[in-house]
C-alpha cells in the first residue's frame, strides 16, 4: 500500500507513532518507579528493541529502571540498558 504523493507506506508513520507513544509510557513508568532516580532518562524503541538511556547513582536504580522497562513489555523485546551509574 504505497501513496502516490510520498511514495511511503502510510503504515510506518504510524507504527513509528506507536513506538513513540511507547518510549514515552515506558520513560513515564520509570520516573514513577525509580522514584526520579533515573537523570536525563531516554528510552528509543525501534521494532526489534527498547533503548534505556540514562544516568543514575546506584545500580539498584538502573535495575529498577530495566525491570520497570520488563514489566510493560511482558520481557518480550530485546532489552537494552544502557543506563550509566556514576
Amino acid at each position: 500500500m504505497m501513496t502516490h504523493e510520498s511514495g511511503k507506506d502510510p503504515r510506518s508513520a504510524s507504527r513509528s507513532k506507536d513506538r513513540e507513544d511507547l518510549a514515552q509510557c515506558i520513560e513515564g513508568y520509570i520516573e514513577r518507579r525509580a522514584s526520579g532516580r533515573i537523570r536525563d532518562l531516554h528510552v528509543v524503541c525501534s521494532e526489534d528493541k527498547i533503548i534505556l538511556q540514562g544516568r543514575s547513582r546506584t545500580y539498584h536504580a538502573k535495575q529498577l529502571a530495566q525491570e520497570a522497562a520488563l514489566d510493560l513489555t511482558d520481557g518480550h523485546s530485546l532489552l537494552a540498558n544502557q543506563i550509566v551509574v556514576c
